[in-house]
């Protein structure tokens, strides 16, 4: 059984609701996605690309209550020097409904996206998180992440 199948025991985490389920997002969940997002204006056309891009996996913590979070993944094909490429899988994205953070969501839905990254043989998996956010960094580093000072951006 997959992390992305299994269904957590409600023994270990007393605080998260019973039976929640890491899923492929689709078309169907688009409201449920929007009213996670900060934006409501855009939320719409944002998940819409996001399920329509090429690349782009949503997966989505479920529950009897409803969708309860989303991380968005971004997979990548990187070159290599000399010859072939290597898999690259970014979350872009990790969102928890504001009512039920805390309660462990995030790490669930973040240990489904390296699971499945592992199963379609990526070799690593990123995150970017600004400096000012301090907490999303933590979260990141409490999991296993660590820093990489390799990428270099620009602003157009």
């Amino acid at each position: 059984m997959s992390i992305i199948e299994a269904e957590l025991d409600e023994k270990e985490l007393p605080l998260q609701p019973p039976s929640i389920r890491v899923r492929l997002a689709g078309p169907r969940d688009c409201t449920a996605l929007c009213d996670l997002l900060d934006n409501p204006a855009g939320a719409r056309e944002q998940v819409l690309t996001w399920l329509e891009s090429p690349g782009t996996t949503l997966l989505v913590a479920q529950s009897e209550l409803g969708i309860l979070g989303v991380a968005v993944l971004i997979t990548r094909l990187v070159p290599m020097q000399g010859a072939g490429a290597h898999k690259v899988v970014e979350v872009d994205n990790l969102v928890v409904r504001a009512d039920l953070r805390g309660r462990r969501i995030g790490r669930r839905l973040l240990a489904a996206a390296v699971e499945w990254s592992r199963q379609r043989r990526a070799v690593q998996v990123e995150a970017i998180v600004g400096d000012v956010n301090r907490d999303g960094r933590r979260f990141y580093e409490s999991f296993g992440f660590a820093t990489a000072n390799d990428r270099l951006v620009l602003a157009a």
